[in-house]
C-alpha cells in the first residue's frame, strides 16, 4: 500500500494530535468522538485530529510531545472507518513505542478510501 507524505503536529497545551496529507486538498470536516476528520472535495479522508490525545493515547503528554515518529493508517471500509496509529517518542534516551487501533461505522457521507502516511 502507498504511503503518502504527510505531516504530523502534537499541540501540547491542548492535547491534540494531528496527521494530514499533504497533497490532498481541504474541503470539510466532522467529528466522531474525539476525532475529528478531514475530508477532500470528493469526500476522502485526509487527515485527522485527535482531541484529548493523551488520554485517548493513554500516555503522558510529554510521550506525545517528544514524537520522534509516525505511522497512521485510516481504512475507510463500506461500513466501518478503522484507524491504526503507531507513535514512538524518545524520552530521556529511551525508545517508547504507543499504539492506537479503533473502529467506528462510517457515516454514509465518507466514501471508502486509504489514507497511509509514514512521518519520520
Amino acid at each position: 500500500m502507498k504511503k503518502e507524505k504527510g505531516k504530523v503536529l502534537y499541540n501540547f497545551e491542548d492535547d491534540i494530535f494531528s496527521a494530514r496529507a499533504l497533497e490532498r486538498g481541504y474541503d470539510s470536516s466532522f467529528q466522531i468522538g474525539n476525532f475529528i476528520f478531514d475530508l477532500d472535495k470528493n469526500n476522502n479522508v485526509r487527515g485527522l485530529e485527535l482531541i484529548n490525545a493523551s488520554k485517548i493515547f493513554g500516555v503522558p503528554r510529554s510521550f506525545l510531545k517528544d514524537m520522534v515518529s509516525v505511522k497512521l493508517e485510516v481504512i475507510v471500509s463500506e461500513k466501518y472507518i478503522k484507524i491504526n496509529i503507531q507513535t514512538k517518542t524518545k524520552i530521556r534516551n529511551a525508545n517508547n513505542t504507543n499504539s492506537l487501533s479503533i473502529e467506528r461505522l462510517r457515516p454514509e457521507f465518507i466514501n471508502p478510501t486509504n489514507l497511509n502516511l509514514a512521518i519520520a
